[in-house]
């Protein structure tokens, strides 16, 4: 990893720990008092699979594998660093949006993805919350490996996917500060946390645009409830964690 990438990828801690700050800071806001030792199980998990493990799954797979199986087709989109930033923070997030769609649309794959919904408030900490399994099946993994090796500039790339993650902690934050910059054009807590909300959970799936949201008619705007917990009755987080498929 070069010193631009590396830097990169001190975005998504330095807007994690600003968060956190900010959760804390608020007047009455104490979400972590609902967290057991299993929602945290859950939480840390996540974070240690999507911020460790799948990044090095990722790139063993675009510097070993793919070198040795496709090695004429590094670098193969020019895009530069620009395009290849926006392939990732647009392209990839149109995917995204559909992926997130028939996670709860398809009753099978809202088992895989029901881990993430279950948690009892929405804040940070919940952002990363999947079963184990569902990690490993987001178009972040199975699309950013060989995007980013196909890409001229993997640089840019993965500053897409650094902005995305950092977009990600963004949305799931307990805050309410009232018009934040980019409304209506990012998701924004805001909007998330409505999607978090058990009779409005069928909207707002967008991951860093609104736009899919408006474009193909699942947006829902009308106010704004931070730190929304559910009233679903989850399975034992040891179903969540290792085999939702039961639940």
């Amino acid at each position: 990893m070069n010193i631009v990438m590396a830097g990169w990828a001190l975005l998504p801690l330095l807007v994690f720990i600003l968060l956190l700050l900010l959760e804390n800071s608020m007047p009455g806001n104490r979400p972590l008092q609902k967290l057991s030792p299993g929602d945290w199980l859950m939480n840390l998990s996540g974070f240690w699979t999507q911020g460790v493990v799948i990044p090095v799954v990722g790139f063993s797979l675009s510097a070993f594998v793919f070198s040795r199986w496709l090695p004429g087709w590094k670098g193969f989109f020019s895009l530069g660093f620009t395009g290849a930033f926006l392939l990732n923070v647009i392209v990839v997030d149109f995917l995204y949006y559909w992926q997130h769609r028939a996670f709860h649309q398809v009753p099978w794959l809202w088992r895989l993805h029901a881990s993430h919904h279950y948690s009892p408030v929405v804040n940070i900490w919940a952002t990363s919350r999947n079963a184990l399994i569902t990690h490993f099946l987001f178009v972040y993994m199975l699309l950013n490996p060989i995007l980013s090796y196909l890409c001229d500039s993997p640089e840019g790339f993965f500053a897409g996917a650094m902005v995305t993650a950092a977009l990600d902690i963004l949305r799931h934050a307990n805050i309410h500060i009232g018009k934040m910059p980019f409304d209506g054009i990012l998701v924004l807590p805001c909007d998330h946390h409505r999607h978090h909300d058990e009779w409005q959970s069928f909207c707002n799936y967008g991951a860093n645009f609104m736009i899919w949201d408006r474009l193909f008619g699942t947006a829902y705007r009308e106010g704004c409830r931070p730190g929304l917990s559910q009233s679903y009755n989850p399975p034992s987080i040891k179903i969540q964690l290792l085999y939702p498929w039961k639940a």
